[in-house]
């Protein structure tokens, strides 16, 4: 049977709603528009999904994205503390900062990365399998990958070096990906309505982080195929 993307998705906003796409155009930093955006304390640092899980109810569109008259300390890039790493980023205040800090109860700004990168932590994309849903809600949206592939009729097996092609695009697949609280949260509401993470693969696991071998375009209904590492395109 033909596997096939089913869905695609992105944040503007790390840790924000997410937003499915009929299609993505895809560089080697990633899905592009997706997460250029976080969330940041007056101190500057990310706030993190466990600090505010119910932001994942929070919509947001590029309508709602802060404009240069927004930009704090004249518009000169910050160092934003994002976990471990020092990102140089450029701070806005404005209506979307305003909306998200009265749903989180404190004051937060929005930091958005200058050029090429991303608020990113792991791999530039997410890929998620359908045949792994089995146990867990099919909402999809939840898991907030930026590419669901519908392998149910002929499931994949996946694990670091596998190469996946789908539209005009070539990934290669990093690692698995670790999962955090946010997967327990209603992806339309923010409300915890689940307790998932004791249901997922040894060390919370669940979807493949990827690099990006070929850039490109994929659409929704792409046939998805897996290829030898060393396969030529």
């Amino acid at each position: 049977m033909t596997r096939r993307v089913e869905h695609l998705g992105s944040a503007l906003v790390k840790g924000l709603s997410w937003t499915s796409r009929d299609a993505v155009r895809v560089t080697h930093d990633g899905v592009v528009g997706d997460r250029h955006w976080s969330p940041v304390t007056p101190e500057l640092r990310c706030i993190k999904a466990t600090d505010f899980p119910g932001m994942v109810g929070l919509p947001a569109s590029a309508a709602d994205l802060p404009t240069e008259g927004d930009a704090l300390f004249g518009g000169e890039p910050q160092t934003v503390s994002y976990y471990s790493q020092q990102v140089s980023a450029i701070t806005y205040g404005g209506v979307l900062a305003d909306r998200i800090s009265e749903a989180a109860g404190q004051r937060l700004y929005l930091a958005q990365v200058p050029g090429p990168g991303s608020f990113l932590w792991s791999s530039p994309i997410s890929v998620l399998l359908r045949s792994e849903l089995d146990r867990l809600p099919d909402d999809v949206g939840r898991y907030r990958a930026n590419v669901v592939v519908d392998d149910r009729a002929d499931p994949l097996s996946l694990a670091p070096g596998a190469q996946l092609s789908l539209g005009d695009v070539l990934l290669e697949v990093e690692r698995e990906l670790e999962r955090c609280v946010i997967i327990n949260h209603d992806p339309v509401t923010g409300e915890r309505d689940a307790s998932l993470l004791g249901h997922l693969r040894s060390g919370v696991l669940l979807g493949y982080g990827c690099r990006v071998v070929e850039p490109g375009r994929v659409r929704v209904g792409d046939v998805v195929e897996r290829r030898s590492p060393r396969a030529q395109r």
